[in-house]
């Protein structure tokens, strides 16, 4: 296992605008997800014209999100973007002046939004994956009584477990039935009516 990569906290609002347009956090997912990528291969997945993802490409970079891959170019013509190295959080704790409370929050429901589009993606296409795919997919929702020492105790331990996987796995080849896996969960109290 590797050491886990560097870890950057956002509290500035103005970072965080970086995520606030929705092209740009597709983009900055895809080059999470797959690793480098050019503006033009990003635009044709995205089926997004090449000068707009390349202008929000900028924007990411000019945030901290992704940065340019020069030696990855075949030529001048070509630029290599990837997402820079590292885990990157926020809370909308870290904003409670109301301008940037809306960022947070914009940002925030753009991510729980793409995050069950694609998971409604899978699920209208799972009979495309085969059988040993299908049956190691998990979806769980569990109601369990805690305190918030407790849930921030059972959150702890999900992430320090998800970190150990994204640490042992990172940069390993899509080889040998290797594929990216998306693992979200929200853990939050509910009450009744």
């Amino acid at each position: 296992m590797t050491d886990s990569a560097p870890h950057r906290r956002i509290t500035d609002p103005e970072v965080l605008k970086g995520l606030a347009q929705p092209l740009r956090q597709r983009l900055y997912r895809l080059l999470l997800q797959f690793g480098p990528a050019t503006g033009g291969s990003l635009a044709g997945r995205l089926g997004a014209d090449p000068g707009q993802v390349s202008y929000h490409l900028r924007e990411l970079a000019r945030r901290g999100f992704v940065e340019d891959v020069p030696e990855l170019a075949r030529d001048l013509r070509e630029r290599w973007w990837r997402a820079t190295p590292g885990s990157t959080t926020w809370s909308f704790l870290d904003f409670a002046e109301p301008e940037s409370r809306v960022v947070a929050d914009v940002v925030k429901a753009q991510m729980v939004v793409d995050q069950f589009n694609r998971l409604r993606g899978f699920e209208q296409g799972r009979d495309g994956w085969s059988e040993q795919w299908r049956r190691a997919v998990m979806s769980s929702e569990s109601f369990l009584r805690l305190t918030p020492e407790e849930l921030t105790e059972l959150t702890g331990e999900l992430l320090a477990t998800l970190t150990r996987w994204a640490d042992a796995t990172r940069g390993r080849p899509r080889e040998d039935g290797r594929e990216t896996v998306s693992v979200f969960f929200h853990a939050f109290p509910e009450r009744d009516g």
